[in-house]
């Protein structure tokens, strides 16, 4: 994380998908990522720059500065 001015900056985009689009919210922080994607409902996979990573490992990685952290419906045998 970076620091500006004695203050913590982040830049981690978070896009949620879901069967009506996707939201997307830039410049959170790893804190409000994994509050975001514990708050996501159903099963669901989550990919930290395009790496598949366990939802439950999330809070166990250290996410980059400017990652992007997309959270997509589990799709199973081609059906979500």
């Amino acid at each position: 994380m970076q620091t500006y001015g004695g203050k913590d900056m982040s830049n981690i985009t978070l896009r949620i998908v879901d069967t009506t689009g996707h939201t997307e919210m830039v410049n959170l922080s790893e804190s409000q990522v994994l509050e975001q994607v514990s708050a996501v409902q159903g099963e669901n996979w989550v990919f930290v720059d395009g790496l598949l990573i366990d939802r439950n490992e999330l809070s166990n990685i250290e996410i980059a500065d400017n990652a992007l952290v997309t959270v997509t419906p589990m799709v199973v045998a081609g059906r979500a």
